[in-house]
């Protein structure tokens, strides 16, 4: 166990406490759910145990039909990868190194989340930036955090996902120790000796970002990342759909937390949330709060929302060769600004919205992508 890994260690699934607590709520016995999920596992459609569960599939109504159209965990790379366009090029190394897309989006004039400092291991190269700071031991970590000047701060690995190994440091809480933004004391060295010897790829650090202040109360102290997924199609790039994540009420960030997490769907166009849902547990009734519970959330107006899709599009338009992008979108009191962009974006929609993705609404847009893709060297298998 170290300072960095209680994301990780959330993210961990308990089947057998789960097949528990779905049987006491008055769902299938363990011997019909063990059945099902081994079905499901092995089947075409590749279904994990924890997603029998997050998707509620023993449900009646999520038979045949539902699967159909879900796209599992299993089933998300070939997804994505279906839709890349190989004759128009490909920047997999470029759009999965956080720093260099950075960096790219940044020459184009868009708004970007600013790396102010960089962990950068055996003389790893670092993107020109003018704002940014090398690190490259942990003696560079320790003055780096140890100068109240460069506090709060929000650290991440370059190269990781889920928020895996992610930060938020308030400050100073006396003479060589960080206070977390859950409270949690830590000691400078210790902290800089993890991030040397667990994250050799790179760590970031970004400003402490907020929320602009209409979102704050609905989200609480932790950012709440947009998700924004665009698609490359004949009739240019398209917005396909938007999720909210908002951070469990104990954490610094928006990823896996061990309190309920509560995610938003947005209408794409309007930008109203449309559907609240706490993730994981799909017995529970929609919500209409978010972390506050006196202020509905539901019906709520995200704010600059035209500028931020907009934001999406013209920085997928850097990436001719991939198909689909998914935009993890800041929205603060400056505006809307773009943090980072995932080639193989995991479907969060499917959780929001508690429908499968290729539903009747979305699936023509992914049609139009994929006959769009078939033109430019991909475009198989059909989904």
């Amino acid at each position: 166990m170290g300072y960095l890994s209680a994301t990780a260690e959330a993210g961990q699934y308990d089947v057998v406490r789960a097949v528990e607590r779905l049987a006491a709520k008055g769902g299938p016995g363990p011997l019909r759910q063990g059945f099902s999920l081994i079905r499901l596992q092995f089947s075409r459609y590749k279904v994990r145990p924890e997603e029998y569960f997050t998707f509620a599939l023993w449900r009646k109504d999520r038979g045949r039909a539902f699967l159909r159209d879900f796209i599992a965990n299993r089933r998300i790379k070939a997804f994505n990868a279906s839709l890349n366009m190989p004759d128009r090029g490909l920047a997999h190394d470029l759009v999965n190194d956080k720093l260099a897309t950075e960096a790219l989006l940044h020459a184009r004039g868009l708004p970007v989340s600013k790396t102010l400092a960089a962990f950068a291991p055996d003389g790893a190269s670092l993107p020109d930036l003018p704002y940014l700071r090398p690190l490259h031991s942990a003696e560079d970590l320790q003055a780096f955090f140890s100068d109240p000047a460069n506090l709060p701060v929000f650290g991440k690995p370059r190269a990781d996902s889920f928020a895996r190994g992610a930060a938020a440091i308030s400050g100073l809480a006396e003479p060589g120790k960080l206070r977390f933004l859950t409270g949690e004391v830590v000691p400078i060295d210790g902290l800089a000796a993890e991030i040397v010897r667990d994250w050799r790829q790179g760590y970031v650090f970004q400003p402490f970002y907020q929320c602009e202040a209409s979102l704050r109360p609905h989200v609480g102290a932790a950012m709440a990342s947009v998700r924004i997924v665009t698609l490359w199609t004949d009739r240019g790039i398209e917005p396909w759909y938007a999720v909210i994540r908002l951070p469990a009420r104990s954490a610094m960030h928006d990823g896996d937390a061990k309190d309920d997490r509560i995610w938003g769907l947005i209408d794409i166009t309007s930008g109203e949330v449309v559907k609240l849902r706490i993730l994981r547990d799909p017995q529970t009734e929609d919500l209409r709060h978010g972390n506050d519970p006196d202020q509905p959330f539901l019906g709520f107006r995200i704010p600059d929302w035209a500028r931020a899709v907009e934001l999406c599009r013209e920085a997928h338009a850097s990436f001719p060769g991939h198909g689909i992008i998914g935009w993890d979108v800041f929205l603060t009191d400056a505006g809307p600004i773009l943090n980072e962009a995932n080639a193989n974006p995991g479907h969060v929609y499917q959780a929001a919205a508690q429908r499968p993705l290729l539903n009747p609404d979305l699936r023509p847009a992914y049609e139009r992508a994929r006959a769009f893709a078939q033109k430019h060297g991909g475009g198989s298998p059909a989904f």
